[in-house]
């Protein structure tokens, strides 16, 4: 019995050492062209098979391939993918293939970036909406809320209807009783706590120039929870301005707009008034005067906004940089409102020795918010 088992070992080891010796291997290294450095985490294909493997934190890499002749295919995230065609392998012999990958800083067209990886619009499983500066909506824009307004399903956005004022957004209805329901706003990266050491008048983002906006993001459901935590409860609006470019340019724009009432209710005058009192109160005839005053043509106007907006923006290899200066002078509906605004935005990237980012974005402006209490209008 003993015998029996020592002879099968002995034929399988024999059976392995055949099988072994009629493949092959193919090694080698992956580095970056720049440098040289290895490259650790790339992924190595032979192509046409299923076979491949995963470079070490040295680049170094090692596939056993049975005799044949393979392309071989390196790929890395941000770096461009290498391959190579023609390698023969012959039975027991080791082929070595070096690799050397070149930084890519590619534009990814219809992807989302959401905190925690990039996926195509058409394969996302969250609720992620991105509005672009061509798809902003034009005209009286105060404020950067009003540049999506209607423009995402499932995102309302309530205007008070004065240059200005608070604007209130719920994204997919609102998700407590006793607590805030604004969403949380992040703007080139910075998260603002509305209601915090923020201040812009009623509305905390009147300090943006709704013209330095590139582009506005909002994140709905989990994924908004995935990467703010709690502060993402009630979804997320990432605004991202904008920043410079290759070469120089310079750009102005100035718009005007002219605001007025067209609807109301149907209300009585002066003398239908009396004549009302008269037949169903005649005990207050006596407290009714002699004035025949409109009360809302006296505290409502047409409303008259300018805005103009001048940027300079270039850049060279690494480098780019965008200064924009912005003003705003907007007058309300209601006798006395309106919103005054002088704004700045400077954008700046640079790479420095090769490797070291340097971003900086600074924004500031002075605002004159002027408005009236919220009973006017139903008072008069």
């Amino acid at each position: 019995m003993l015998r029996t088992r020592f002879v099968s070992a002995i034929a399988s080891l024999l059976a392995s050492g055949s099988l072994l010796a009629q493949t092959g291997v193919i090694t080698g290294s992956v580095t970056s062209a720049e440098g040289a450095r290895p490259i650790g985490g790339a992924q190595v294909r032979v192509t046409g098979t299923t076979t491949g493997g995963i470079s070490r934190d040295d680049g170094r890499f090692t596939i056993a391939v049975a005799p044949g002749t393979y392309t071989v295919r390196v790929s890395r995230i941000g770096f461009a993918p290498d391959s190579q065609a023609g390698i023969v392998v012959a039975s027991g012999a080791t082929v070595t293939a070096d690799f050397r990958l070149r930084e890519s800083a590619r534009v990814l067209e219809g992807m989302v970036v959401t905190g925690y990886g990039e996926v195509e619009a058409r394969d996302r499983t969250g609720s992620v909406d991105v509005v672009s500066a061509e798809e902003f909506n034009t005209g009286r824009v105060v404020s950067p809320e009003q540049l999506i307004q209607s423009k995402v399903a499932g995102v309302q956005v309530i205007d008070n209807n004065e240059p200005g004022g608070g604007m209130s957004i719920r994204i997919r209805g609102s998700s407590s009783i006793t607590s805030s329901n604004e969403p949380l706003f992040v703007v080139d990266g910075v998260p603002l706590q509305v209601g915090g050491g923020l201040s812009a008048g009623r509305n905390p983002l009147n300090f943006i120039n709704p013209g330095d906006i590139e582009s506005i993001t909002v994140l709905k459901d989990a994924s908004a929870s995935a990467i703010y935590g709690s502060r993402g409860t009630n979804g997320v609006v990432i605004i991202k301005t904008k920043t410079g470019a290759q070469g120089r340019q310079f750009t102005f724009g100035s718009t005007v707009s002219q605001s007025t009432v067209t609807g109301g209710p149907d209300l009585l005058n002066a003398s239908q008034f009396r004549a009302a009192v008269t037949e169903f109160a005649p005990e207050n005839i006596s407290k009714l005067g002699s004035a025949n005053t409109n009360w809302r043509d006296a505290i409502e106007r047409s409303a008259v906004g300018r805005e103009q907006t001048m940027a300079l923006a270039g850049g060279r290899d690494e480098m780019n940089y965008r200064l924009s200066l912005g003003y705003l002078d907007q007058s309300g509906v209601l006798e006395r409102t309106g919103l005054r605004r002088v704004s700045t935005s400077l954008n700046y990237k640079d790479q420095l020795f090769g490797n070291v980012d340097v971003t900086g974005n600074l924004k500031g402006s002075r605002s004159d918010d002027a408005f009236t209490p919220g009973s006017v209008l139903g008072n008069a």
